[in-house]
């Protein structure tokens, strides 16, 4: 009943009735690029479809098509092509909907390529109040929101359930890690103090405990929201450099190191080695793992069944740093964006409301290896039934954190990574000095864009 209410109050507003009928033709840029995300595309046409049928219903004289596009290259090589066609400011040249990753945010906003959504998710409080609230910081920049969630992912650490019975830790416990983590019991030094366990009792060999990836990535500002710092400022948009909470990871790393659960040169070990190292039992922990990989392990080279996984893979966010504290999942999610040059916006947001349609935004999660965007989902059969997915739901969805919206931010966690943890974990550096290094690396590239918070 609502979705006839809102496609009557559109058709009022727009007068499409009484008139001879008119095609209103509504253009969509998406992207996998991988490509059982082709559902980005597909499930804004099944939203036209259903569009239609509303308003051939109700008697409106019109009709929409969708023109969707879906880009199998590169994300780079996509967003450079939206680019350069958004600088024209040509409404021929440019997509009504935009699907794109949530940094792109800041940027386009800035330069009054999309226009905020506020007033229009008021309008469908049936919808948007559905989906998880964490989300919302996502798409927000300015006190504003720009965006809509398409997709999400979730980070966190993976261990090795296996082996910590070998090591004598009962099934109980074992099994409690994830709410133990959830209700602030289970921190980072439990992981410190697991990973020594497993080598003292010589489960794994030194330096065999605790692995994380070996590159850059969005990963890394975990562990800076972990020990309370920030990344950005909400009025400004400026990029901030927390000094103590990185100082802090950079101590936690170091710490990692010395103590022989972590290898110096673990930037140098390939993302194969870390898969099969992890999957077949010669590492502990995954500290910086994503909810991706365990269909990822399922496939080949690695080929583990969905039931050995259970039996010997655990899964939780990562733990907060202190006892009592809330732990932290960095997700990167995909939203869809409405253009400045979009002639009818009002329509164009409401096909992305129906694509985000619990039945539609299920088939992407579930085809694509992607997690829900809608509380219902969690209670929705299909998802439901899909035991990974909804449990990772369950654990990672009420505590999400995200990149900044801010052009800069890859800049960001690639120095964080390159300048900092590296130069700490293979000891060239001490935190201090590597703390020192990333300062003035960003102050380099971000000038009066970076903040540096004591």
């Amino acid at each position: 009943m609502k979705q006839w209410i809102l496609v009557i109050g559109l058709v009022t507003l727009l007068g499409l009735c009484g008139f001879a009928q008119q095609e209103i033709v509504i253009k969509a840029w998406t992207v996998g690029p991988d490509d059982p995300s082709i559902t980005r595309k597909l499930n804004l046409e099944a939203a036209v479809e259903r569009l239609n049928k509303y308003l051939a219903v109700v008697g409106a004289d019109v009709r929409v098509k969708i023109e969707a596009t879906f880009d199998t290259t590169t994300w780079a090589d996509y967003k450079r092509n939206n680019l350069l066609a958004l600088q024209t400011g040509d409404p021929e040249k440019i997509a009504d909907i935009i699907v794109t990753g949530h940094e792109d945010i800041g940027p386009y906003a800035e330069a009054g390529y999309i226009i905020p959504l506020d007033d229009l998710i008021a309008k469908y409080p049936e919808v948007y109040e559905d989906f998880f609230p964490a989300l919302w910081e996502s798409c927000t920049y300015k006190g504003q929101i720009w965006g809509i969630p398409q997709d999400t992912e979730a980070r966190g650490f993976y261990f090795r359930k296996d082996l910590l019975r070998v090591a004598g830790y009962s099934e109980e416990f074992i099994e409690s890690i994830p709410e133990r983590v959830i209700a602030g019991e289970f921190t980072l030094d439990d992981i410190v103090d697991i990973g020594q366990k497993l080598v003292e009792a010589g489960v794994v060999e030194e330096g065999y405990a605790v692995w994380h990836r070996p590159t850059p990535g969005t990963d890394w500002f975990q562990f800076v929201y972990d020990f309370g710092g920030t990344l950005q400022d909400p009025e400004t948009g400026k990029l901030v450099l927390d000094k103590s909470a990185v100082l802090d990871t950079l101590n936690f790393i170091k710490r990692l190191v010395d103590l022989g659960l972590t290898p110096g040169a673990m930037s140098q070990i390939s993302w194969p080695e870390i898969h099969s190292s992890f999957s077949d039992g010669q590492v502990g922990i995954f500290l910086t793992g994503g909810s991706w990989n365990w269909a990822e392990w399922q496939r080949d080279p690695y080929n583990k069944s969905e039931d050995y996984l259970w039996d010997n893979v655990g899964f939780a966010p990562i733990p907060a740093a202190q006892p009592g504290g809330e732990p932290v999942s960095v997700s990167h999610p995909v939203v869809h964006l409405i253009t400045a040059a979009s002639r009818h916006p009002e329509l164009a947001f409401l096909v992305v409301t129906l694509a985000s349609a619990v039945d539609l935004n299920t088939d992407h999660a579930i085809g694509s290896g992607h997690l829900a965007i809608r509380q219902s989902q969690l209670s929705y059969e299909p998802y439901a039934g899909d035991r990974h997915a909804k449990r990772v739901s369950e654990l990672c969805a009420p505590f999400s954190r995200f990149s900044p919206n801010h052009p800069s931010a890859p800049f960001y966690w690639d120095a964080l990574f390159r300048d900092a943890i590296v130069p700490v974990e293979v000891g060239a550096l001490s935190p201090q000095a590597a703390l020192e290094n990333l300062i003035q690396r960003l102050k380099g590239e971000l000038g009066e864009e970076l903040v540096v918070q004591e």
